[in-house]
């Protein structure tokens, strides 16, 4: 395991002291253990904002497909398809 030195305000020094204490563990556990929350929540919500990029792109390009074939009726396209099939399965 690494050592690291950080500068801290004293009043934040204070508060992760008694933290520490309040759970009893001592300050390096309790920082690694914040650092460690801090990180995977950071990583999660770069994540979700790919995730929602991509939902945005994907949605952008069905708008210009949509906008390419114009109005059409979604349910006639269907029946039409599925009557032909089933008049060449008989």
């Amino acid at each position: 395991m690494a050592r690291v030195n950080v500068f801290l305000k004293d009043e934040l020094l204070d508060e992760i002291n008694e933290e520490a204490k309040d759970e009893g563990t001592n300050r390096s556990a309790l920082i690694q253990s914040a650092l460690e929350r801090y990180i995977e929540v950071k990583r999660h919500q770069r994540e979700e904002e790919e995730k929602r990029k991509k939902m945005q792109e994907a949605s952008r390009k069905m708008d210009a497909l949509a906008k390419k074939l114009g109005k059409w009726d979604p349910q006639a396209t269907i029946r039409k398809f599925r009557d032909s099939n089933l008049k060449g399965d008989s």
